[in-house]
């Protein structure tokens, strides 16, 4: 792959799979090995704008490669993150994207942290002044809701095993948390205060890409998806290769 045998400085390119109407793509920044996108099809700002059949489809993939990533990487659990909103970042309080890449898009990855990450992720945010409140993933009435309040943005973080999944869900009366904030965190979690912690958290092109560490993980995330057994969701095409952008949250 193209991808796989990138190891200068220079950009590498983004292959991507389209899977049941469902784009996966490398993460261009991961914030390890098996940091998966995946990004609907239909061109809208958050997933709780899904129709109900649409939604079904997307959560069906997300839990899918969360489940594969678990065994592919030796984990006991995957990790998911959304910043929704229903308006666009300019028309916000708080930017919730970063322009131009104002799609929906879910974040996937092994659970590198541990069984104790929602714990984690609640003190944290705490300490900030944010206040989330448990919730079952597969009801999206609060994410919707969310959606039509004033503020218009919700923010998901969800924990996955095949047991179920569990989560905490974020709506901040000034309308967005910080930019990059779950991937703050996660970095935190798993780095400290390292000058890796700076890169895995900030996902500027300039940075990310000088990083022989992080372009390795690039390409062990998408072996990954190269390998996967997608024979049980219908559709699989692995598309040409992207580019990767400058603006990516």
């Amino acid at each position: 792959m193209e991808l796989a045998r990138c190891t200068t400085a220079s950009r590498p390119v983004r292959q991507h799979w389209l899977v049941d109407g469902q784009l996966l793509l490398a993460e261009v920044a991961p914030l390890n090995a098996g940091h998966v996108l995946v990004i609907p099809d239909l061109h809208i700002l958050a997933a709780a704008l899904l129709t109900p059949d649409a939604r079904t489809r997307f959560d069906r993939i997300c839990r899918a490669v969360g489940l594969r990533l678990t065994e592919y990487f030796g984990r006991d659990s995957y990790l998911t993150f959304e910043h929704g909103t229903g308006r666009t970042g300019a028309s916000l309080p708080r930017r919730v994207k970063c322009a131009p890449t104002e799609h929906a898009h879910v974040h996937v990855l092994p659970n590198s942290v541990g069984p104790g990450v929602l714990d984690l992720l609640d003190q944290y945010t705490k300490s900030d002044g944010y206040i989330g409140s448990l919730f079952d993933p597969a009801d999206w009435t609060g994410r919707r809701a969310a959606l039509e309040a004033q503020a218009s943005s919700y923010h998901s973080f969800t924990v996955g095993t095949r047991e179920g999944e569990r989560g905490i869900l974020f709506r901040p009366p000034a309308g967005a948390l910080p930019s990059q904030y779950f991937r703050r965190f996660l970095a935190r979690c798993a780095r400290g205060a390292s000058v890796e912690f700076s890169v895995r958290s900030d996902w500027r092109d300039e940075v990310v890409f000088a990083d022989g560490a992080v372009l390795h993980d690039i390409a062990v995330t998408a072996m990954f998806l190269e390998a996967g057994e997608w024979q049980a969701i219908p559709d699989r095409n692995r598309t040409n290769t992207l580019t990767p952008t400058r603006w990516h949250d």
